[in-house]
């Protein structure tokens, strides 16, 4: 049995918002949040760390009448 696993960091901008970890032994990328502001995304399964990626840039993305705030 392997222990190995793999660990990305997800950064939008120079703004780390989280990191997606994998398991040997698992299929998926599990996001592990680093802000709050991002906490929607915890737990989430990703197939690539680009995937997770993609979620934390559209969860990001300011909403008519929003302004979120990247913690630094």
């Amino acid at each position: 049995m392997s222990t190995h696993s793999q660990s990305y960091v997800i950064e939008i901008g120079e703004t780390q918002v989280g990191l997606v970890n994998r398991r040997a032994d698992e299929r998926f990328f599990t996001f592990i949040s680093a802000s709050a502001a991002f906490g929607a995304l915890e737990g989430h399964r990703f197939a690539t760390p680009g995937a997770a990626e993609s979620a934390a840039r559209q969860l990001a993305k300011p909403r008519a009448g929003h302004r979120l705030r990247l913690a630094s």
